[in-house]
């Protein structure tokens, strides 16, 4: 969970500082059924680390929109944070079955793309 770490770290400074700012990556995400992010991320090898339920939106609260099995490749799109703040999410296309969804990080082999999804939703 190395993405929420930072995130959080950097709230807590702006907190402290006393800052007020525009909504920050914390309160972004991906909300159940938008289109798919754009494919920004070009690095390969992704797999899951066991079946895993592919959603509609960056959250368990989306519905399901496929399944990736481990023994399938996956290509990655970009990341983002879950309604909360608190979990990152990959935009992932399955390689086998082209079915497309969003995963939970840690059910990923590498816990997903390093490439923020732009044009999420900030509620």
């Amino acid at each position: 969970m190395r993405r929420p770490l930072t995130v959080a770290a950097a709230s807590i400074a702006l907190v402290a500082a006393g800052a007020i700012a525009a909504p920050s990556p914390a309160s972004a995400h991906w909300s159940c059924g938008r289109a798919a992010p754009p494919d920004l991320d070009t690095s390969g090898g992704h797999h899951t680390l066991e079946a895993a339920n592919m959603r509609v939106g960056s959250s368990t609260r989306c519905a399901i929109s496929g399944i990736s099995y481990a023994s399938q490749s996956l290509d990655y799109h970009c990341y983002a944070l879950d309604i909360n703040g608190v979990d990152t999410w990959t935009y992932v296309v399955n390689v086998q079955t082209k079915a497309g969804g969003w995963i939970r990080d840690d059910l990923l082999n590498d816990y997903g793309s390093g490439v923020w999804c732009p044009n999420q939703t900030n509620l």
